[in-house]
């Protein structure tokens, strides 16, 4: 999947080609086809990527004993701590025009709901008809434009520590909503990525 993603994030999905990509992971084209059936297949696991982690940490914060400001800070850090673990910047794959195609539904659908409940959760915050409850889940991408797309991971993923950029949008997210900062977010985070990352484990098996 990593040179897929080099190849899409800097050459665009139509001039990429599934010839490329074998080449690009040192197997012939016809073994490619073996795990995915087109291009397109690969593509929506490289966006799916993006969201499915975070949209199953959004369950688990749903039965966790944690308050609205801590489920929405968490929420934050995790989907930033997401978007910076990869080599390659995957969040811009959204803004290629080919990933708007009703092909990529399931991604859609996916995004729709993960955006929705950052929409809830603030709306605890600050009431549903509130207009800043839009806010949250924008702050979160932006780190996408944040990121350097060079092949290097801006912050490997870790279980004791957060990067300091999805600390600072997390933070921003309830400053723009006026909300205190929750004590101990960090490692209450990390906790809660910890236990949704073994259910998701556990779903798969």
């Amino acid at each position: 999947m990593d040179a897929s993603a080099e190849l899409f994030t800097t050459q665009g999905f139509a001039t990429t080609s599934t010839h490329q990509i074998a080449d690009a992971v040192g197997i012939r084209q016809a073994s490619l086809y073996y795990h995915f059936p087109s291009k397109t297949e690969i593509f929506l696991k490289l966006l799916n990527s993006t969201v499915e982690p975070s949209t199953a940490l959004a369950a688990s914060l749903g039965e966790a004993e944690a308050n609205a400001p801590l489920r929405l800070w968490a929420l934050t850090a995790a989907e930033c701590r997401l978007l910076l673990s990869s080599r390659w910047n995957v969040g811009r794959l959204y803004q290629l025009p080919v990933a708007a195609s009703e092909e990529f539904s399931d991604y859609h659908a996916q995004r729709a709901q993960l955006e929705q409940i950052f929409r809830d959760i603030a709306g605890e915050i600050v009431g549903p008809d509130d207009p800043r409850v839009d806010l949250p889940f924008h702050i979160a991408l932006s780190v996408i434009e944040m990121r350097k797309n060079d092949g290097v991971v801006p912050f490997p993923l870790a279980e004791d520590s957060l990067p300091d950029l999805a600390i600072m949008l997390a933070d921003a997210v309830l400053a723009v909503l006026g909300c205190e900062l929750p004590s101990n977010r960090v490692e209450r985070t990390l906790e809660l990525i910890k236990q949704a990352s073994e259910e998701l484990e556990e779903d798969s098996k």
